[in-house]
């Protein structure tokens, strides 16, 4: 045992701050860093002891066969050992902050430069935005009174092309324009259906610094889903004007009408209306996330570095969020909160050892259950997993939603005024 300890403490590589207690099996993480020797009957008890969080686990379902129960108790062990508490309720249960909303409200003129728009909401918008504007505003009509007559109003960064984006001193306030409760940060809503709906599509976008990768509609009313819709803003357009033509009978010729301009302008200028699938998009994916749109991330086959499973499944993550939703005392919400620690726990070391992914993965899924209570943890996860993928604009985004985030219909920042 003295030779081990003596080539230990020679060994030129560096030490895994988990030491004898780590659980990684990639040998691209042993090859960088070293882990003190153990005794025989400690690295028995170790082999024996099932870690919920090496690569080839399957995902853990607590409550299942004993080796779960063993799986349970290393998530606690871990989070002892990153010396975590449970998501504190407290802390989230805030009043909610109101904007402070000037009385005179001046907007910005229709024709301030483009670049305004990267400037405030963080996002480049793509050339097919600027065209869709061009082609819907190209006639007797103007740009919002055309989709007004489809149920339609233009939203976020449409508004600046309007002339009806506000002027504000704080400019955070804009990363919360617009953002309906269920917006993940890659989501950017651009329209959405009149009166009291909560149908809006908007760009859905893998990487602030990148072009969306297609356009996408979500009911926040419904649920968190997003669906994919087109490539562009065209054909998810043509395809909602589909989708209305059926459901209201008095729009069938008006909206056959700007199907057959917008059908038209896409063939002049080689713009495709064809629907996006997930079928396109699945082989990019580390995992299909809570949204449904799936998350992209940097991921490496052979080292299996950028992503690992959570340690929990969708379907079991999803029963403690409604129990959660369900607890009727503090005892009851601290039961289930210490439940979902591990998973949160396991994330974070995640993208401590470049599993960047998980740590979205979980960020996401705390998010979209619509719980206060899960926010902070939500915020810290997506927050770490940002920095590290350099997706800070999409931290910024997130952070200002959750600072005013809200349900309803109307998420203009001005509806806080009424």
């Amino acid at each position: 045992m003295a030779d081990e300890w003596a080539e230990y403490v020679n060994d030129p590589r560096k030490v895994c701050k988990y030491a004898s207690k780590c659980y990684q099996k990639n040998p691209e993480h042993h090859k960088n860093f070293k882990h003190p020797p153990l005794n025989k009957r400690k690295d028995n008890r170790n082999k024996r002891r099932f870690s919920p969080y090496t690569r080839d686990s399957p995902r853990a379902s607590p409550n299942t066969s004993s080796k779960d129960d063993t799986s349970k108790q290393a998530a606690n062990d871990e989070c002892e050992e990153k010396n975590e508490t449970s998501v504190s309720v407290e802390s989230a249960q805030q009043d909610q902050l109101v904007p402070d909303i000037p009385e005179d409200i001046t907007f910005y003129d229709k024709e301030t430069d483009r670049d305004m728009l990267k400037e405030l909401f963080l996002l480049e918008m793509p050339e097919d935005f600027y065209k869709f504007y061009e082609c819907i505003s190209d006639g007797d009509k103007s740009f919002e009174a055309t989709l007004a007559s489809v149920n339609l109003v233009p939203i976020g960064p449409y508004e600046l092309l309007i002339g009806k984006l506000p002027k504000l001193e704080d400019k955070e306030l804009y990363l919360a324009h617009w953002r309906f409760f269920y917006d993940p940060p890659e989501f950017q809503a651009v329209l959405k259906k009149s009166k009291n709906s909560e149908y809006h599509i908007g760009y859905f976008l893998d990487d602030p610094e990148e072009k969306p990768v297609f356009v996408a509609s979500n009911d926040s009313k419904k649920d968190c889903r997003i669906v994919p819709m087109a490539e562009n803003i065209f054909g998810a357009v043509y395809q909602y004007l589909q989708n209305e033509k059926k459901q209201s009978p008095f729009t069938v010729a008006v909206c056959q009408k700007l199907m057959d301009k917008i059908k038209a302008f896409a063939d002049e200028n080689k713009i495709s209306l064809e629907e996006y699938t997930m079928k396109k998009r699945s082989p990019h994916m580390v995992t299909r996330s809570f949204h449904g749109a799936g998350i992209v991330v940097p991921y490496n086959k052979k080292t299996q570095l950028g992503y690992r499973h959570l340690v929990e499944t969708d379907a079991n993550l999803k029963k403690l969020f409604a129990n959660l939703e369900k607890a009727s005392n503090q005892n009851e919400k601290d039961k289930i909160l210490s439940e979902l620690q591990p998973v949160i726990t396991y994330a974070s070391i995640a993208v401590d050892e470049s599993d960047f992914g998980t740590g979205v993965e979980v960020g996401i899924a705390l998010f979209c259950s619509g719980l206060k209570e899960l926010e902070p943890s939500a915020l810290s996860s997506l927050t770490a997993a940002y920095s590290v993928l350099n997706r800070g604009a999409f931290a910024e985004i997130f952070k200002a939603h959750l600072k005013y985030r809200r349900k309803g219909p109307d998420m203009s920042i001005l509806s806080f005024k009424k």
